[in-house]
């Protein structure tokens, strides 16, 4: 696979695309297959290849991640669930209102979330994405969750914050773009990224942290929350 190595530029401009380590092999061989991951099972209608546009947007989505996380049960079965059900108007909106006020104030929780996340920057690797609008993708794409009867606080929850999300129309946002459906990006649209010879995407992730236009405080507090509690800061 051809290598990309990041610079300044690419902190707003670009498509990126981060995966496990050990999918490199097959991406390598086939390209991005579209798929729906085992989160998303009941949130999404079809198989799609998610992308981000520009770094900031990357650190958009690390925050959209760890608040999800705050959320999310240890057994993914009782996410799936949960996600059917807050579709429901006959479920009890105030059982999920009182389940998610109380994840939101637990500490243990809150620390699971970051470790989660650790992990994740761990095992993984960025790609840029050579992707063409019209062939590939389109801006004015539809967001399918948006499209769930989900509430608009239950929307917020799942990471959609009014900081970074048009919560107005179903329109997809540039932190949570997607490929056209069942699109598959070829692998000669995909190369490995790197900074300063590391391959590693915590290396990239402190290279965007280092050099954003975004005022993470304020827009991606969930993320904010993570560099303080590894003393970032």
């Amino acid at each position: 696979m051809e290598r990309y190595e990041l610079s300044l530029q690419d902190i707003d401009l670009h498509y990126f695309h981060f995966t496990s380590k050990s999918n490199l092999n097959s991406i390598e061989k086939y390209g991005l297959i579209p798929k729906i991951s085992k989160h998303a099972k009941y949130l999404e209608k079809t198989k799609k290849v998610f992308f981000v546009e520009g770094l900031d947007n990357l650190l958009v989505l690390f925050d959209c991640w760890i608040n999800v996380y705050f959320y999310m049960p240890k057994i993914p079965f009782i996410y799936t669930l949960g996600s059917h059900f807050l579709r429901q108007r006959w479920f009890p909106q105030i059982i999920a209102d009182c389940y998610f006020g109380i994840l939101k104030r637990t500490k243990i929780h809150r620390k699971r979330a970051f470790k989660v996340f650790e992990k994740l920057l761990n095992e993984s690797i960025l790609l840029h994405l050579d992707l063409e609008e019209k062939i590939d993708f389109r801006y004015d794409d539809v967001d399918e969750i948006k499209t769930r009867n989900y509430k608009k606080r239950h929307l917020e929850l799942m990471g959609y914050s009014p900081n970074y999300s048009s919560l107005e129309n179903n329109v997809m946002d540039e932190w949570n773009m997607h490929c056209l459906p069942n699109h598959v990006v070829s692998k000669n649209k995909i190369r490995l990224c790197f900074i300063n010879n590391s391959y590693e995407l915590k290396d990239i992730f402190m290279f965007a942290i280092h050099h954003t236009k975004l005022n993470i405080k304020e827009i991606c507090p969930a993320l904010y929350g993570y560099l303080l509690f590894k003393k970032y800061f």
